[in-house]
């Protein structure tokens, strides 16, 4: 015998309270809410655990401040179209995802920038005319 005490009660008689205070806690523990016992002589024992209280779900968590939009390519940036005055997506701009924000020029090739997701534009990050590279920073939106 290694002296550890057993897992269960022996049931010829009551468990004591301290007895029943473990298998409650070990219900509890295991998420169950009951447990019956019985022996041979036909005695029986049901421990029922009270349901914890209600608590609220977890809070969906805060969506990130910005997210950062980024060159898909290298290029010269251009934060508005080499035709028109206006920017494609100037600070404070309500974009959608996959509109265009910036090109990225090299000789003749026009690749677009895209918003990543819905939101308002919170910053602009490239320089006009700068030379980036695949990943750059060009803009941050607030979703």
């Amino acid at each position: 015998m290694t002296g550890k005490p057993p897992l269960l009660p022996d049931l010829s008689t009551l468990p004591d309270v301290a007895e029943i205070a473990q298998i409650t806690t070990w219900l509890a523990e295991a998420g169950l809410a009951s447990m019956d016992l019985s022996n041979a002589a036909g005695a029986r024992l049901r421990l029922t655990v009270a349901p914890s209280p209600v608590t609220p779900p977890p809070a969906a968590p805060a969506p990130a401040e910005t997210i950062t939009a980024t060159a898909p390519y290298f290029g010269h940036l251009a934060l508005r179209h080499p035709l028109r005055a206006e920017p494609f997506a100037p600070l404070g701009a309500t974009v959608r995802k996959g509109d265009t924000i910036a090109l990225l020029t090299l000789d003749t090739l026009q690749v677009p920038v895209t918003a990543p997701a819905d939101g308002i534009v919170a910053e602009i990050l490239g320089q006009e005319g700068a030379l980036v590279g695949y990943g750059a920073a060009i803009l941050s939106i607030r979703p």
